[in-house]
This record gives C-alpha cells, structure tokens and sequence, in this order.
C-alpha cells in the first residue's frame, strides 16, 4: 500500500512539474501568435487598408490565432462594432501571461481603429517591439526556469515518495 501511495506522489510530483513548465512555453507561444498578429494587422492596413474588424474576423478564423482569446472574443462582433470592452475582458482572461503583457495588449486595444492608417502602423510597430522584449523575456525564462521545475518536481515527488516507504 506504501509503494502506491509513494509512486502516487511521485507521479504527482512530476506532473506538477511539467504543469508548471508548460505554462511558460505558452506564456512564449502566445506572445509569438500576437507578434504574428500585429505583422498581420501592419500589413493589412497597409496594403489593403483593412478595417479592424475585418481583420479580427479573418484573424478568428485562423487556427493559429486560436489560443488567443481576446481575438475570438472581438470576432463575436459583427461589422466594425466597438470591440475595445470585449478585447479587455478577453485579455485579462488570457492565462500564462504575466501583468506587463496583459498592460501591452490592453494599450493595443484601446489604440486599435483610433487614427489614421499611418499612425495605426506606428502604434503598431512599436508594439510589436515592445512584444519581441515581452517574448525574448519569456524564451529565456522557459530556457532558465522550464527545466527547473521539471526536475524540482521529480525530485520532490521522490524525496516525499521515499520518506512514505
């Protein structure tokens, strides 16, 4: 009975590990799917001259903005409606991402559709750099942290799974 119990803990241990360890690598994918995003909005604004709510929709559409919730949250919207309120609660409802990700994408939205196209392209581009420091930041505390706390977990599940025996 002992051994099951230890190995319970031990299983559990690990997987709290990887929990914890996936949940930077998807702090990291999804910052890398709104830099992908806002090259999107870049380009079609200036190119086709997109509206954003036509560009939400086409982007809600797209399995690689999937993870990404304020995106199928504002594509709820038809036309070009007021999607600020519903890109808000969308963003604080994103899981993994740490506060200054959540403040950047906040501003993202309150900005979105307020100027002209040039200066929506300006905005735009310095919130793409904004978020290549946000994603460099989170690759490297998934390099750093990642396999920590794997092994902390093991380990922990271990030590606690040999003291029950």
């Amino acid at each position: 009975m002992n051994f099951i119990v230890s190995l319970s803990v031990i299983v559990f241990g690990t997987a709290a590990g990887i929990f914890f360890s996936k949940r930077l690598k998807q702090r990291e994918q999804i910052i890398s799917s709104v830099m992908m995003l806002i090259k999107e909005f870049i380009v079609r604004i200036r190119y086709t001259n997109a509206q954003i709510g036509d560009i939400l929709l086409s982007a809600s559409q797209d399995e690689a903005y999937g993870d990404l919730l304020f995106v199928t949250d504002c594509a709820s919207i038809q036309e070009n409606g007021d999607f600020h309120s519903l890109w808000n609660k969308g963003v604080s409802n994103q899981q993994c991402l740490t506060e200054r990700d959540k403040e950047l994408l906040i501003m993202l939205g309150d900005k979105l559709g307020e100027t002209d196209a040039d200066g929506q392209i300006t905005f735009l581009e310095m919130i793409l750099e904004m978020m290549t420091k946000q994603q460099q930041e989170a690759s490297e505390n998934y390099r750093q942290k990642g396999r920590m706390y794997r092994s902390v977990g093991v380990l922990c599940g271990l030590a606690v799974g040999i003291m029950i025996l």
